[in-house]
């Protein structure tokens, strides 16, 4: 028997579903990353290069990382230990570690430094990724100061974990809308045959 109300349940069911596998895709798909490459020298002895990884865009209430690994030139002095001090300054988002790190590399070991930043809001975001080498006196001699800027986005306005709830609601209630009344029919067949 044809039944309106169920050809009406599936068909918002499948659009239902839809809508929230697409949301789903689009809240879980990653971020592309760009890297570069940046060469120093802090004195005759000292070279190396920095490779910046970050994102092209950060997505609000998802945790991103910002990676900086330092690889000194296989040429330089055999026993040669550099003391980094590195601080990612960014206004207005959380940043972990917020302060200086300071750290010793030496030359056959690559040094990887990494922050993770939580936007709570969308917008751009601007700051300055800071990196010195410490003299055994104490002085810093600065070997980058990059300016940042992150852009941190929303999906349909709202945060991309609420995105993913709401996504996977959408789903849960798509797959009741549509087989529900299938289900429904099975039972009345099951309590009709068992009368």
């Amino acid at each position: 028997m044809y039944n309106p109300v169920v050809k009406w349940n599936r068909i918002t069911g499948i659009i239902l579903l839809i809508m929230a596998l697409v949301c789903l895709l689009i809240s879980i798909w990653p971020v592309a990353d760009h890297t570069i490459q940046i060469p120093f020298s802090i004195s005759d002895e000292i070279a190396g290069k920095l490779e910046l990884s970050n994102p092209d865009q950060m997505r609000v209430g998802d945790k991103t990382e910002i990676i900086l690994r330092i690889v000194l030139d296989q040429d330089s002095q055999e026993n040669q230990r550099l003391t980094l001090i590195s601080k990612l300054e960014l206004y207005n988002l959380e940043v972990t570690p917020r302060r200086e790190s300071e750290v010793t590399i030496d030359r056959s070991i690559p040094l990887v430094l990494r922050w993770k930043i939580t936007p709570r809001t969308s917008g751009i975001y601007s700051g300055t990724l800071w990196l010195f080498a410490e003299a055994n006196t104490g002085d810093r001699s600065l070997i980058l100061a990059r300016p940042i800027q992150l852009v941190a986005k929303t999906l349909f306005g709202v945060s991309y974990q609420m995105a993913r709830i709401i996504g996977f609601i959408g789903l849960i209630t798509a797959i009741f809308l549509f087989f529900f009344p299938i289900i429904k029919q099975k039972l009345r067949g099951l309590a009709y045959n068992l009368m």
